[in-house]
């Protein structure tokens, strides 16, 4: 008689086996713990949530027609926040985009999740950033599928060097995120954009185009998505998190007509529609108040708040420690001196409790040992200066311990 206790181990699918875990989701426990100043997630500032609008917009929803909203609703989305998306489109861009060719999902985390359904099969190669959003790796990781990553340079991708990757693979797509990337900060130039997608136009190749940090700006407008100057092969995915909050769990996908039924039976597959109630929510909330006033308060606070953060990593940080200085988005991407593991070095800064993301989260590969994310959008200035001075503190014991000299 087998004695040995029962086990899912030999009875789970090799994709879920696949699936990366994400130091992100864990670090954010400890995150929670009191006294902790975290620049390790990328929380929006919650003092800046839209908490008495959202209210009076959920009792509107409800009084207007609260038997409807409770019921089940179609898979693509409430149509009225589907062409709320495509005027804002053509506000921001003079683009017109037909509501039809919008997906309402539940995050935009689920359209990667979509992307990889709609086009991926184990063993499949895909191409994307260096470094790369955590949540992106997690997701196409669940695919059983090579990744190759592309360097980023100061305007964006590199070109050169995604031209000689995809003569290593045939890859399925390429995933950027081209405005105020997540690590790095960096925006593709509008020479970068252009440059990628005529080679996009020549390869034959799907881009995946995340945009969730589009309307979080600082000094300027960022440029068209690469989306719209190739809209017949590209996907471009958006947010309401950042614009409103991430609560709401609410993004989009803007896709091309040929995908539309393959997309529609993907997410009845995942979930049937996207929450109804929150759909109507956002909707009331856009609609009965001032967007642009919202955004431009947001804006001002978070650049105030990264310029705070810039001075005191460059003040407390060692020296000869590379820093981006993002013009919108929510995250500082800093590189060490070549003598520091920030994988280690989390360990001595959760110690003195702080905490950041260390930069290989952000590599398929190991790289990115000198390297970590700081996000800038969730902490005050106090609270910022506090945890700067721990971060230093852990500095000293990490340079003591493993005989550092800088």
């Amino acid at each position: 008689m087998n004695s040995s206790p029962f086990t899912f181990e030999s009875f789970l699918s090799g994709s879920c086996k696949a699936i990366r875990s994400s130091f992100l989701r864990e670090i954010l426990d400890i995150a929670g713990m009191s006294g902790i100043i975290s620049f390790a997630g990328g929380l929006p500032n919650p003092d800046l949530f839209p908490v008495s609008q959202i209210r009076i917009a959920l009792d509107q929803v409800m009084s207007d027609g609260g038997k409807s909203t409770l019921q089940y609703s179609g898979s693509q989305g409430y149509l009225p926040l589907r062409e709320w998306i495509a005027g804002r489109y053509y506000k921001r861009f003079g683009i017109k985009v037909a509501p039809d060719n919008i997906l309402i999902t539940n995050g935009s985390q689920q359209a990667l999740d979509l992307a990889g359904k709609l086009f991926l099969d184990p063993g499949d190669c895909i191409l994307m950033e260096k470094p790369s959003y955590i949540g992106a790796i997690q997701a196409f990781s669940a695919y059983d599928i090579k990744m190759e990553q592309i360097s980023l340079e100061h305007d964006g991708i590199s070109i050169t060097e995604l031209k000689e990757k995809c003569r290593r693979c045939n890859p399925k797509f390429l995933y950027g995120i081209p405005n105020y990337q997540n690590p790095s900060g960096i925006s593709y130039s509008e020479g970068k954009r252009l440059l990628l997608a005529e080679w996009l136009r020549t390869k034959k190749l799907p881009f995946i185009e995340d945009d969730p940090y589009s309307e979080i700006y600082f000094t300027k407008t960022n440029g068209i998505p690469v989306s719209f100057l190739l809209p017949e092969q590209c996907i471009l995915t958006g947010s309401f998190s950042k614009m409103i909050s991430p609560g709401i769990r609410t993004g989009w996908m803007l896709v091309p007509d040929k995908l539309k039924s393959y997309l529609l039976k993907a997410k009845q597959a995942a979930d049937l529609h996207t929450n109804n109630i929150v759909q109507q929510l956002i909707y009331r909330f856009l609609v009965d108040n001032d967007v642009d006033m919202h955004l431009d308060r947001i804006r001002i606070h978070y650049h105030q708040q990264k310029e705070t953060m810039l001075m005191l990593a460059r003040h407390f940080l060692p020296q000869r420690t590379r820093f981006t200085n993002p013009d919108g988005g929510m995250f500082i991407w800093a590189t060490l001196p070549d003598e520091f593991d920030t994988t280690e070095l989390v360990k001595y800064a959760i110690s003195e409790k702080v905490i950041f993301v260390p930069g290989k989260t952000f590599y398929v590969n190991g790289e990115g040992n000198h390297s970590m994310r700081l996000n800038f959008t969730s902490s005050s200035p106090d609270e910022m200066e506090d945890g700067m001075k721990r971060l230093r503190q852990a500095i000293n014991l990490y340079m003591e311990h493993m005989k550092v000299k800088v």
